[in-house]
Formats: structure tokens, C-alpha cells, sequence
């Protein structure tokens, strides 16, 4: 794969700026101003860039990594599924499907909610056939790459577009072979397909991912970058298409591939100043890499599957850069290439987030004080947690910044910024989980950080709500495991709620939130096991007013 230099200057003078030009940002001149007798100025900062925001950001995950107490060795990032560590753990109930308790204690049901769904979408993934395809194209190959740029790209950049560009250019015009190149940029297509959210494209996505299955056997057998980000866009198909069994059985090979493709390189190893092993993956390598961890966590919060090992490597692995190569079709009236060209933050910011969410669920789930004296422990810790996690707010890019308070966001360009405002409401509940059960479990506020407890909890599911309903789910390849997020955080507030008297201060806005979930979750129908979940949340909800 060919390679660029990713390590660009911070800083251009103005005439470098004006060609548009690479600046050595030499001082007093550059080479450039040097040779050719130019007036050389540097203009000054305006402010901190995207990429210093990040790395700040990615300071304030290790301060919530320390908050968090977890010693000197540190755990797993994401929460080993229950049938491999949590089948004998008791106490606590976790945030998820896969958990017995939390079945038991919303929906008073003695069976495991996540193995019932898995059933259930199995047998529509042993249904599922292509659709057919049509005879006459209407989206050029080129306008469905722009479609899965504008829309799927964000999510996980892992491919370098002027290559894309060139692939397809070089597909049109020879015999198409078997080879992950193929396959790559079959998928590329697919997605684009159901990004373009019309009957053509659809149909045109089905075509284009039957040819890439016919030649699947190459990248089953490789261990290479393309095979990896192959096995991603497989993955990314089947979230858009809401098939999440399939989604993680390629989520999972990924991840064992990736594993693979870090250990046989001879040499690519280097000891931070800390004295730890850092793994020197090139660019999209790395990016591969966080983009797995991603999903590999958010399947794992919600399937059972045997755990791969990728997230032992978490804290081995560097952080992707911002930096994008720009690229200009040329000579195409197609080639607005200005929207797909932006960098765009999201992904680090996801990448702190899920930091974030995978280090709280493994303190609330395994800490002693928790399980044993969680009534105390509990809302001083979410405090400081909240307070933490607020640091990292403030550190996010302008680009990607949210309003806290009750603004609508389906207006957002894109909706990498609706789900991270989403997550930033979602982390802060988990946050207060303990108090929650606790006041479902009880049925009382016990104490007055229980009494704060509940309205922090319901606020946030309220902006929760506002964010997470707004999502375009054309453009989501994790759209079944947020909606399972949706459906139990409505579950739990629905619970609490019948649970106690003590009644929150603007029950129609929560309503309103309530039936925002409802709609939302009736949008995916074509999930079996959304469609389940559904009805037992409509039953839940119409049962608010039965003594428990």
C-alpha cells in the first residue's frame, strides 16, 4: 500500500498558505520563501488547534483512569462477557442484556434477555438471501464512494481515500480478480449503496456485497491491513443492515486477524518514557485497530461471545491521527470532495468516550466497595467521575462540542455528533447505576444523594433521549446496539419511576422522552429482536400504574 508522510507541520507561513503548499515552517524563513526571495510571515495561533484539544483529552482519560482506582495492573478495557468471568459474580446488577439480574429486577423475567435476542436474530440471519440486484445502475461507482464517505467514513476512517479513488478507477478499467483489493472496495460500494437510502441503492449494495462474498475465501486467508479493514466493512454492512450476529462474527475474526498482524511484524516495538511496550503500527494499522476495540465493545456489552483478547492491547497501541489526505476528483462534476475532506474528530473523541465507559462499567461491576457498601461509596464517586468526564467535555473540538442543555441536534451535520452527545448522557446514568438499582431494588430514596441521584439520572435520560432518537440510521453501522442502549435506559427509568414516590419535577418532558424511545425503537422493526424488546418495553410501560 502506498504511504504518505503523515508528519506534517503544525505551523505554515502565509505564502505557503496561499499555494497551498507543504511549509518546513523554518525560522525566520522556509526553504521555500528562502529560494525564491519571498516575504516569509507566520501569523499566529488563533486558538488551540483540533489536535492539542485531543491530546488533552486523551490526558483527562488517564486522570479518569487514576479516578477510577485501578491499581497497578490494569484490567481489561472492555468487560470480559459473562460466560467466560461474570456467570459467578453477585451483587450488583450491570447495565446490559446479557445480565440475568438486570432481567430479573426490570422485567421480572428469569430468562437472559441477550441469548434470547441472539436467537432470535439468527434465525433472520439464516433467512437472509440478497435481494437481487437491477440491470441499470442509477449511482455511479463514483457517487457511491462519495455516499460512503459522507456518511460512513466518519465513523471509522480507515481507509485512505485518494487510494479508494484510484481502485476504482483501476477496477473500471481491467478484469476485476480475487483479491482483498476487490473485495475492499466491493464493500466501499455496498455501503455506499445503503448510505444513498433508496431502492436502487439497495439494491446495488446487495449486488456488489454478493461479489465480495464470492471472493471472501482470499481474505480469510490473509493476514494483512486490506484483509483487516475487509472483515471491518463486513462488519459496518451488516450494522447498517441491522444484522448484528453477523456483524460480530466479522467484528471477532477481525480481531483475531489484527492480533496476528501486530505479532508477526519482526520488528515493530519501541519503550515509552514510562518503560512501557508501545506496538509502531503505520497509520491505518493503528486505525484498524481502534476501530475494532470500538466495536468489539459495543457488541460485548450486549451479545455473549468468547472474548478475542484485542483489548489486552489497549494500552499498548498509540492514538490515530487527525490528519486526512486531501483528494480532488478531477474533472468530474461529482468531485465536491470538500465535505469528505474536513478531518473530522469524532473517532478520537469515540475512542475516549468508550475509554471512559469500559473503565466505569469495570469499577461499578468489580469494585468491592460498590457490591459491599454501595449506598455511601457510590454518589461520592459518580460526582467526582461526572466531574472528570465534564473536564473531558471541555476539552472537546469546537467541531464536535454539544450544548448541554435541552437543544435540538437533528439539525447536526452528521450524526457522529449527535451519538457523542448521547454517550456523554449514557456515561453520566452509568455513572449513577448503583444508586439506581439501589432505588428500584428498595423502592425509596433512602438518603438526599439517593434524591439527587434520581433527578441527575432522569435529567440526563432525557438529553439521552433527545440525542440518541436523532440519529440518521442509514448512516449508524452500530444502529442495533444503540438501540439496545436506548431500550434499556427506558427500561431502567421506567422501573425506577413506578418504584418510588417520590415523583420527578417535569413529568412531561419525561414522557415526551419515553415516547421519543418508543418511536425510535418502532423505526428498526425490521430486527426481530428489536421488535421483541419493544413489546416487553410497551408492556413495562402500560403496567406503570399495577402495584409492584
Amino acid at each position: 500500500m502506498a504511504t504518505y508522510n503523515k508528519n506534517r507541520s503544525k505551523v505554515a507561513c502565509t505564502v505557503c498558505r496561499a499555494r497551498k503548499t507543504r511549509c518546513d515552517g523554518a525560522m525566520p524563513k522556509c526553504s521555500f520563501c528562502l529560494e525564491n526571495g519571498c516575504v516569509c510571515k507566520y501569523e499566529a495561533p488563533q486558538g488551540p488547534t483540533v489536535e492539542t484539544n485531543i491530546e488533552t483529552i486523551l490526558t483527562k482519560i488517564s486522570a479518569i483512569e487514576k479516578c477510577l482506582g485501578i491499581g497497578v495492573q490494569s484490567p481489561p478495557s472492555i468487560i470480559v462477557p459473562e460466560s467466560t468471568r461474570e456467570k459467578d459474580r453477585s451483587g450488583l446488577p450491570s447495565l446490559t442484556i446479557k445480565d440475568d439480574q438486570f432481567a430479573a429486577i426490570i422485567f421480572h423475567t428469569d430468562f437472559n434477555l441477550s441469548t434470547h435476542a441472539r436467537s432470535l436474530e439468527l434465525q433472520r440471519a439464516m433467512a437472509y438471501e440478497n435481494s437481487g440486484s437491477v440491470a441499470i445502475f442509477r449511482h455511479s461507482p463514483h457517487e457511491l464512494v462519495q455516499y460512503f464517505f459522507r456518511h460512513s467514513y466518519n465513523w471509522f476512517p480507515i481507509l485512505n481515500k485518494r487510494e479508494i479513488f484510484e481502485k476504482l478507477l483501476l477496477m473500471q478499467n481491467t478484469v476485476r480478480t480475487g483479491s482483498s483489493d476487490s473485495i475492499l472496495l466491493l464493500m466501499v460500494l455496498a455501503i455506499g449503496g445503503l448510505n444513498a437510502n433508496d431502492s436502487i441503492g439497495i439494491f446495488q449494495a446487495e449486488e456488489f456485497h454478493s461479489q465480495a462474498l464470492a471472493l471472501l475465501g482470499c481474505v480469510l486467508e490473509e493476514v494483512s491491513l486490506q484483509s483487516v479493514q475487509c472483515l471491518i466493512l463486513l462488519s459496518m454492512f451488516y450494522g447498517l443492515k441491522i444484522m448484528p450476529t453477523k456483524a460480530q462474527e466479522y467484528v471477532s475474526i477481525g480481531c483475531i486477524k489484527m492480533q496476528n498482524l501486530i505479532e508477526i511484524r519482526p520488528v515493530n516495538k519501541s519503550v515509552d518514557k514510562s518503560g512501557d511496550v508501545i506496538y509502531d503500527l503505520e497509520e491505518y494499522e493503528t486505525r484498524a485497530f481502534w476501530s475494532l476495540f470500538i466495536l468489539e465493545s459495543e457488541y460485548a456489552g450486549t451479545l455473549h461471545f468468547a472474548n478475542t483478547g484485542l483489548s489486552s492491547y489497549a494500552n499498548n497501541i498509540k492514538f490515530p491521527s487527525l490528519r486526512e489526505e486531501p483528494y480532488h476528483w478531477p474533472g468530474s462534476p461529482e468531485s465536491d470532495s470538500s465535505s469528505i475532506d474536513e478531518p473530522d474528530p469524532h473517532f478520537l473523541s469515540e475512542i475516549g468516550v468508550r475509554k471512559i465507559i469500559d473503565r466505569t462499567c469495570y469499577t461499578v461491576n468489580n469494585s468491592e466497595s460498590y457490591t459491599a457498601n454501595r449506598t455511601s461509596f457510590a454518589p461520592i464517586v459518580a460526582k467526582e467521575l461526572q466531574s472528570q468526564l465534564d473536564e473531558w467535555y471541555h476539552c472537546l473540538p469546537d467541531s464536535i462540542k454539544f450544548d448541554k442543555s435541552k437543544v435540538p441536534v437533528t439539525n447536526t451535520r452528521h450524526s457522529t455528533r449527535a451519538l457523542i452527545r448521547a454517550q456523554y448522557f449514557a456515561t453520566v446514568m452509568l455513572m449513577y447505576w448503583p444508586c439506581m438499582m439501589d432505588i428500584i431494588v428498595t423502592g425509596e430514596c433512602q438518603t438526599q444523594e439517593h434524591r439527587e441521584a434520581f433527578k441527575i439520572a432522569i435529567d440526563s435520560y432525557i438529553q439521552l433521549m433527545l440525542s440518541a432518537t436523532s440519529v440518521r440510521l442509514p448512516e449508524v453501522p452500530t444502529t442495533w446496539p444503540h438501540a439496545i442502549s436506548v431500550f434499556a435506559m427506558t427500561a431502567t427509568v421506567i422501573r425506577m419511576t413506578q418504584r418510588t414516590t417520590l415523583a420527578y419535577d417535569k413529568p412531561e418532558e419525561l414522557e415526551s422522552s419515553i415516547q421519543h424511545a418508543f418511536a425510535f425503537l418502532e423505526s428498526i422493526q425490521s430486527s426481530p429482536s428489536i421488535r421483541y424488546f419493544t413489546v416487553i418495553l410497551r408492556d413495562l410501560y402500560n403496567s406503570r400504574t399495577t402495584p409492584n
